[in-house]
């Protein structure tokens, strides 16, 4: 029998520019009415992912900045935190910056960047963050940065990554999420290690865990699940590591996972 089961938000239970469907918030609902800790692991931050835990129901420990933070869902307060070398995060800002590239990090829930951009307005909006410009950005030494992230478009994507790979080794992990975003977090800290670190504190067996998810910033999560699922739209990589293919995003992936394995066992 599946006991947890962590789920990515962007693309995965939420669709771009849509709303959860009643199919999934049912799935969802009927999971944890059978015992099963839900929780959701989500490149966003506590704030920017507040909407759909309370939408879900998720009171218990939440993943947040794809990894780097664990959250109790009740109450924002941090479980387990990692932070950034300062010197690594003005490296990726030097990095980005000279590639025209739109670059912020994080300092709680508001994101700081060096000058305005239509990305970062549009990021700040869309997940109703606050956000600051600091012409000073790359000059000024930065604690508790959980995470930086650059946005571009998405057929940049594939060429940065492995860019941004070799530049960062040892410095940093770096992974893909949604279309045109690349993440940046420390090293080891990942969706993988934070939910091993959720089961473990509730007491759960690795095979009794279910994940599931879309882009690179899930694969480790889904290859350390016992049940570690990808959505069919999902990324070619993170479909390879899958045990499971299940529907896409807009098609109800996440409950047809729940409805036909998760509550099945149940």
């Amino acid at each position: 029998m599946y006991k947890l089961l962590a789920m990515d938000i962007d693309d995965t239970i939420l669709p771009r520019r849509g709303v959860i469907s009643e199919r999934n918030k049912r799935a969802v609902k009927a999971a944890q009415e059978a015992g099963i800790y839900v929780t959701l692991a989500t490149g966003r931050g506590f704030h920017g992912s507040d909407t759909v835990r309370r939408e879900l129901g998720i009171d218990g420990l939440i993943i947040n900045y794809g990894g780097a933070m664990i959250n109790f869902g009740a109450t924002g307060k941090p479980f387990f935190v990692t932070k950034l070398e300062s010197e690594t995060v003005v490296e990726i800002l030097d990095l980005a910056e000279g590639m025209g590239l739109h670059v912020h990090l994080y300092q709680g829930d508001e994101i700081v960047y060096e000058h305005e951009h239509t990305y970062g307005t549009l990021y700040s909006q869309a997940l109703d963050l606050p956000a600051r410009i600091e012409p000073n950005i790359r000059r000024m030494h930065w604690d508790n940065v959980p995470k930086v992230l650059i946005i571009t478009e998405p057929e940049r994507v594939p060429d940065l990554l492995p860019f941004f790979r070799e530049k960062l080794y040892g410095k940093a992990a770096v992974s893909a999420s949604s279309p045109g975003f690349i993440e940046f977090n420390k090293i080891g800290a990942n969706k993988g290690t934070a939910l091993k670190m959720i089961a473990d504190h509730i007491g759960v067996e690795r095979g009794e865990v279910a994940a599931v998810g879309d882009n690179t910033l899930d694969i480790e999560m889904i290859e350390w699940a016992g049940l570690g699922c990808c959505v069919e739209d999902g990324n070619e990589e993170v479909k390879r590591a899958a045990k499971l293919i299940v529907p896409s995003c807009r098609e109800d992936g996440v409950a047809y996972l729940i409805e036909n394995y998760l509550l099945k066992e149940a």
